[in-house]
């Protein structure tokens, strides 16, 4: 391996160890994330439903004012009856009066139901409250968690970090452009070895993908201090001295 790829394989090694602590954080990150969104998805649900109490209490507030309304009517075609001078007279009234009677039963009909539509929602709402606790509960946790790993790792990032500037340092702008491309796509594992399928024959793959890499390929690894990727997932290739060896 030539002073190229020797420098990118240090740089891999240390690549891989953030990738790794980015990794478990991410993990950790996500489960925040989760929680959060299960909070808010909570609270908008206890809004959504608390809007609906309040639409059907004031339609139920009218209906009872109706209600009201007409049971004084009703009163007073009780006291018309009374004084009612004919029977024609008091049969219009007695009319007036059961129709206004069986139209105030419907309505108080209709503010029964309004009331129990209210109980179930304000069930709804008590049961999308404890789910909000358990969320709330989870959320601390996980929050609490994500806050030690990185108490925990803030300082080996922050090693690890200093040290892949160092070995940035002796390698090419263009050469660790490249580099910096393909381990953000493969979650920093930049580089892959050439394996070799059988050892008494001239046969290697790429092990990131096992994709067939050619004698030509394998013969330039080893002879020039050149980078070449793998055509199918793109990482660097590099041939280790045990394969150089039995080539």
């Amino acid at each position: 391996m030539g002073e190229t790829l020797e420098a990118l394989h240090r740089l891999q090694a240390v690549e891989l160890q953030i990738a790794e602590i980015r990794s478990q954080r991410d993990i950790k990150f996500r489960r925040v994330e989760v929680q959060r969104r299960r909070l808010q998805q909570a609270n908008e649900r206890i809004e959504e439903l608390t809007a609906a109490v309040r639409r059907k209490q004031v339609a139920m507030d009218a209906l009872s004012l109706e209600v009201s309304s007409r049971e004084a009517s009703v009163v007073k075609h009780r006291e018309a009856l009374n004084n009612a001078k004919t029977n024609k007279e008091y049969s219009t009234i007695l009319a007036a009066m059961n129709t206004e009677k069986a139209d105030t039963g419907k309505i108080e009909s209709q503010v029964l139901e309004r009331m129990e539509e209210i109980q179930s929602i304000n069930k709804e709402i008590a049961q999308v409250e404890e789910e909000k606790k358990a969320y709330t509960e989870a959320l601390a946790e996980t929050e609490e968690k994500l806050a030690a790993f990185d108490k925990r790792n803030n300082k080996e990032t922050t090693r690890l970090t200093a040290e892949r500037k160092v070995c940035e340092s002796g390698i090419a702008p263009t050469t660790l452009l490249s580099f910096n491309r393909v381990a953000a796509h493969h979650e920093g594992e930049a580089m892959a070895v050439v394996g070799k399928v059988h050892p008494k024959r001239d046969d290697y793959v790429c092990t990131g993908c096992n994709l067939k890499i050619s004698l030509e390929i394998v013969n330039i690894l080893q002879s020039r201090d050149e980078i070449q990727l793998c055509k199918c997932c793109g990482r660097i290739l590099f041939v280790e001295s045990s394969v150089a060896k039995s080539s």
